[in-house]
């Protein structure tokens, strides 16, 4: 009996310390929030989205119209065009677009691409504008016009009518000139269109659209008076 209360006595004793040190789990600790910034797009810029059948990811710039316009991926060049223009795009990718308005101001966003959805950007031109070059589908239209026309003379006559009202880029004037077909005529569209050029710092290209020297050096002295 002894013994046994003994034992008894033990395992009281042994028993209360590991109760008292006996601890709850320590619980796992909360995964840390992830925090997604989003892209602020300069003063000026307009982003919209709408849905669209095909299910592409698509991006647009929809406007000022005549824009020069840059789409990159990281480094990548992805499109590059004057606006309006659409390209493909990846699902929930980002895009940085640069523009070049025809104010001359530039304007850049960060657009993300997002499946079965148009991508619609609008760049604000503040500034005021002046004169601007005829839009792309007018001159597409005007270059269809000069090609049915009958001979360098009515082509000519075409362009000093366009002249009187229409302004046009150094590119643009570059096609109309190779649309004119004998070299002398061609020195005339140049003096018809040196003046209703907008971007003059760019003229200089006008030289590639001439073969022989004599009328490269004729088109300089044009484009220097």
């Amino acid at each position: 009996m002894r013994r046994l209360a003994l034992l008894l006595v033990c395992a009281a004793g042994c028993g209360g310390p590991a109760q008292e040190t006996r601890k709850d789990p320590v619980p796992a600790p909360a995964p840390a929030a992830v925090v997604v910034q989003t892209p602020v797009a300069d003063e000026g810029v307009a982003v919209e989205y709408r849905t669209q059948a095909e299910g592409h990811a698509l991006i647009e710039v929809a406007s000022p119209a005549g824009a020069r316009i840059d789409v990159r991926e990281g480094q990548a060049l992805i499109g590059r065009d004057t606006a309006p223009m659409t390209i493909k795009a990846q699902s929930d990718h980002w895009y940085a677009i640069a523009a070049r308005l025809p104010s001359g101001a530039a304007r850049e966003a960060k657009v993300q691409a997002r499946g079965g959805q148009i991508a619609s950007v609008r760049f604000m031109d503040a500034a005021p504008q002046g004169p601007q070059a005829m839009s792309r589908e007018a001159f597409k239209g005007f270059v269809q016009t000069m090609d049915e026309e009958a001979g360098d003379e009515a082509k000519l006559n075409l362009l000093r009518s366009a002249a009187s009202h229409q302004w046009f880029t150094s590119a643009m004037a570059g096609v109309l000139i190779d649309h004119v077909v004998h070299r002398e005529n061609k020195l005339v569209a140049v003096q018809v269109l040196k003046d209703r050029i907008l971007d003059r710092e760019n003229a200089f290209w006008l030289y590639q659209h001439f073969t022989y020297r004599e009328d490269k050096a004729k088109v300089q002295e044009m484009l220097e008076r």
